[in-house]
């Protein structure tokens, strides 16, 4: 026996909610006659009457409720995730890393959101990769990994590059290297080879004392909030800290020596990959890290 028509499905399902095939009608635009013969052609179809019909009211049969139950919780449901789908059209959701969300993302988002006053973005941040085929609700991941990585997955956006800062404060108090203390982000995850103080000192040329006080943080937006508040010198992206900078609130320490650093890189979700939503946030953060 084929399937009942989607068509009969619904004109039952609100003719037995309803309880009235012209409160039916009503609902579905349609008239009472074609509510009628959509649940007389579901009722041949079934061989079962669903409703005892009265002169001036109808009741469900046995039959009748047990459809009814399971019809109201299909077309909820299909509503529900039409519903969602819709939603989704004008929420992107973006998974990142803290330090890329806080320092880089955040303060950016009202361009986006005013180049595009459809779309609302909504940030998860974590240190933990998040999984695409799982988490079907995250339509971009921005990854952050070395930039040697053996078949990296995903469209590379920017390399950064690594430079020392400070507050000004600070660098009034410490000009040199001798008092000055030394901040820096140890990675919590293997998978990203230290950009440390070591290496700076060999691309620089000079040799930091050998008393020197450095001080190790799991997160780089912990490196630059020390910085910030006149805690020491911060190796940091140099991409992370430009606002800042730009503010004056963190000035250059030997501004001509700069380290490669890791790179970020794009990932789209399966289900959102080729949708407008997502190609005018990829479009908007190329060029917004170009600007940069």
């Amino acid at each position: 026996m084929s399937f009942p028509s989607l068509a009969a499905l619904r004109a039952f399902e609100a003719a037995a909610r309803l309880g009235s095939f012209k409160a039916a009608a009503e609902a579905l635009h349609l008239s009472p006659t074609a509510v009628s013969h959509h649940i007389r052609g579901l009722e041949a179809q079934l061989g079962v009457s669903l409703f005892l019909r009265q002169t001036r009211a109808i009741t469900l049969t046995e039959a009748g409720g047990v459809l009814s139950q399971s019809a109201s919780r299909a077309f909820a449901e299909l509503e529900s995730a039409v519903a969602a789908i819709r939603d989704n059209e004008n929420r992107l959701v973006i998974s990142t890393t803290p330090a890329f969300a806080t320092l880089w993302l955040a303060p950016r988002i009202d361009d986006f959101e005013q180049r595009h006053p459809g779309l609302r973005v909504q940030v998860l941040s974590s240190t933990a990769p998040v999984d695409m085929t799982r988490d079907r609700q995250v339509d971009i991941a921005i990854r952050y990994s070395a930039a040697d990585a053996a078949a990296p997955e995903g469209q590379m956006l920017v390399q950064e590059s690594v430079a020392a800062f400070a507050s000004p404060d600070y660098l009034a108090r410490h000009a040199g290297p001798e008092t000055a203390e030394f901040l820096v982000t140890r990675w919590a995850s293997n998978g990203l080879p230290p950009v440390d103080w070591r290496a700076w000192q060999a691309a620089a040329v000079e040799t930091l004392p050998d008393n020197a006080t450095v001080r190790g943080f799991a997160h780089e937006q912990e490196v630059v909030q020390a910085a910030l508040a006149g805690k020491g010198v911060a190796l940091v992206s140099e991409l992370l800290v430009r606002d800042m900078v730009a503010r004056g609130w963190l000035v250059a320490w030997r501004p001509t020596v700069r380290l490669p650093g890791h790179v970020y890189r794009r990932v789209a979700g399966p289900l959102s990959a080729h949708t407008r939503r997502v190609a005018l946030f990829t479009a908007w953060l190329q060029d917004a890290l170009v600007a940069d």
